[in-house]
């Protein structure tokens, strides 16, 4: 039986290579991007399972070890993906890269002296040397990913997210699955007689990670809505209006948003409101993105642009710059996507 999982657990890896760059490429928003790395990573850690568990590993040794340290990724990964989902209008800061620094350190100061040795002699070492040396670094592992679980699960009590419609539900579950698969591969690395027994918790695991990826891979709307379910509850109507009108009346302005530097930081600090509730009010009451109504506003500025003969001398891409977009890519996926067109396409039909 153990052998047909690991069959099982390959074809896996397969699939988490291919839903883990569906995720990323279709929708790279951050809460999309850490999910992804988060099933990539945990591919990693699969194909390193059977790597160590087979003979392959006596035919190439020197990639012994290698991907040991892989799970001290996993938390940090779902710990940003549950903070993007949570707070899709907040921007990545390099601060965030911090939660890299155990996997780091562990590298540096207990496992880089293994890795030195050549493949034959660190497999050789990690036999005679592993209940004394090995097993407390299973451990330290082990121990650093329930730590996140129960690091989010106290996030989700201590706010009450499990009340926050879909959004709770959603995170709520992919942590108590996160936390309660942390549990086992503790439990299994305490008591198991050997590593191959950790096949049927890396099948079970990877089984619910893939079917979380590929609904949100299949249904990228999906986790759109649960964070729009959670913004419109979450914002007063007096607010919501106050906002609205803000955002109406600069709109009136056409030439502020062909600043090619506009953010929705600069922004929210012009209209003297919060970020997450500006963004709010883009989704609910707009029914679109700060960046996609941003966008709209300097096609309609491009629009005017090439629909005047005396602006026949601009190139497009110095239509776009005076537009506010900074390059021509950009400008094109834009305006196609507000016009059905593309802004040459949409120049000559003026002139036929």
């Amino acid at each position: 039986m153990v052998e047909i999982l690991r069959y099982f657990i390959f074809f896996y890896c397969f699939m988490g290579v291919f839903i883990a760059g569906g995720l990323f490429f279709k929708n790279r928003s951050p809460a999309n991007i850490f999910l992804a790395l988060f099933i990539l990573f945990f591919t990693f850690e699969q194909l390193d399972f059977l790597y160590t568990t087979s003979e392959v590993v006596l035919l190439y040794p020197h990639y012994f070890l290698w991907m040991y340290p892989i799970c001290f990724l996993f938390g940090p990964a779902l710990w940003l993906h549950f903070k993007y989902v949570q707070h899709p209008e907040s921007k990545f800061r390099w601060t965030d890269l911090l939660h890299g620094l155990p996997f780091v350190l562990f590298i540096v100061f207990l496992l880089s002296p293994i890795l030195s040795l050549e493949g034959t002699e660190r497999i050789e070492y990690t036999r005679k040397n592993f209940n004394n040396e090995i097993m407390p670094l299973n451990y330290i592992r082990t121990t650093h990913v329930v730590l996140y679980g129960l690091w989010m699960l106290i996030v989700i009590a201590k706010n009450k997210l499990y009340k926050n419609n879909k959004q709770g539900f959603y995170l709520t579950v992919i942590t108590l699955i996160y936390f309660l698969t942390a549990v086992l591969q503790s439990y299994l690395t305490r008591f198991a007689d050997s590593y191959r027994q950790f096949s049927w918790y890396f099948f079970l695991a990877f089984t619910i990670v893939l079917i979380v990826g590929f609904v949100l891979y299949r249904y990228p709307e999906l986790l759109k809505e649960i964070q729009q379910k959670y913004f419109s509850s979450s914002l007063k109507d007096s607010d919501r209006e106050r906002i609205a009108k803000k955002i109406s009346a600069i709109a009136e302005e056409d030439s502020y948003f062909l600043d090619n530097g506009l953010q929705l930081v600069s922004f929210c600090e012009h209209l003297e409101e919060k970020p997450h509730q500006v963004s709010q009010v883009f989704s609910s009451h707009f029914k679109t993105s700060f960046s996609h109504f941003v966008n709209k506003k300097r096609v309609e500025h491009a629009q005017i642009l090439l629909l005047d003969p005396t602006k026949d001398h601009l190139k497009i891409l110095a239509v776009a710059f005076e537009s506010g977009f900074n390059n021509n890519v950009t400008f094109n996926k834009a305006f196609s996507k507000v016009t059905g067109m593309t802004p040459g396409k949409f120049r000559k039909e003026r002139n036929s």
